[in-house]
């Protein structure tokens, strides 16, 4: 066999062996399809009675991703589930959000749970959407749940912030001399005098769960929202309220303004 032909088989050799070395890992990226957008899939899967007929029902909490690879559900959806009266129902809610999770509780005091959904946005502010379906007798109902407290201050001398709730008219001051480093270097006060005017930032809620306050059966909802001051990382407050359903609403029980740790 004269030069050229052993090189024409040699060429035809090699691509043989790279080509069959390169099909394994091929093969191995197909074998490992991403869920594909546009899809529900399950994220959570309960066993609760929400119907009242005193059997639990499978409870499914579904999302639809914003892209294949993306940890943000852009859909919602919960699916009840009745095998007695073999019937199946559907929620959806208004908007996605970040590792939805799902809790029990009769709120409304018909002997039945209902189904809270709290869909966390993602954002800085660490704010949750929230939202609740009753299903007892097989009969949907969205209800509604308790709105943000409104709040306001602003920043007074000697790193004083009086904290106002204006559903209750209750103003809190905060004393906040513990951060007057900080203030100070940033140009927020000069020796105790506030040299730039600031209003603080509430958020809405990052928490609102159920709690048994009375331990009758029935919950109430605890809400927890954030008050940042000079900047949204300057976490200065927590305000906590808590709520009960009253026939068709819920109506505020008490709120508390808590001072942040540094």
């Amino acid at each position: 066999m004269d030069k050229r032909k052993r090189f024409g088989w040699a060429v035809i050799l090699a691509c043989v062996l790279i080509a069959g070395g390169a099909g394994p890992a091929l093969a191995e990226e197909v074998r490992q399809p991403q869920q594909q957008p546009g899809v529900f899939e399950e994220i959570q899967i309960k066993r609760q009675d929400v119907t009242g007929d005193g059997k639990p029902d499978v409870v499914t909490l579904l999302g639809q991703r914003f892209a294949a690879d993306s940890p943000y559900f852009e859909k919602l959806k919960v699916m009840v589930q009745d095998p007695v009266a073999k019937k199946t129902t559907f929620f959806t809610t208004a908007y996605g959000g970040y590792q939805p999770d799902m809790a029990f509780c009769d709120f409304i005091g018909n002997g039945t749970k209902q189904i809270l959904v709290q869909a966390p946005t993602g954002g800085s502010g660490g704010t949750s959407d929230f939202y609740l379906f009753s299903n007892k007798d097989n009969k949907p109902v969205v209800l509604p749940v308790p709105q943000p407290l409104t709040i306001s201050g602003s920043y007074q001398d000697n790193y004083k912030v009086p904290i106002l709730i204006k559903e209750t008219n209750q103003t809190t001051v905060l004393d906040l001399s513990d951060r007057k480093k900080i203030y100070e270097e940033n140009g927020v006060y000069k020796n105790g005098k506030l040299v730039k005017p600031t209003d603080v930032m509430p958020n809405s809620f990052s928490v609102l769960a159920p709690v048994d306050e009375n331990r009758d059966g029935i919950c109430e909802l605890k809400g927890v929202q954030r008050v940042s001051g000079v900047a949204n990382a300057d976490t200065i407050a927590y305000v906590e309220s808590l709520w009960k359903w009253d026939k068709t609403s819920w109506k505020l029980q008490k709120a508390e303004v808590k001072k942040a740790e540094m």
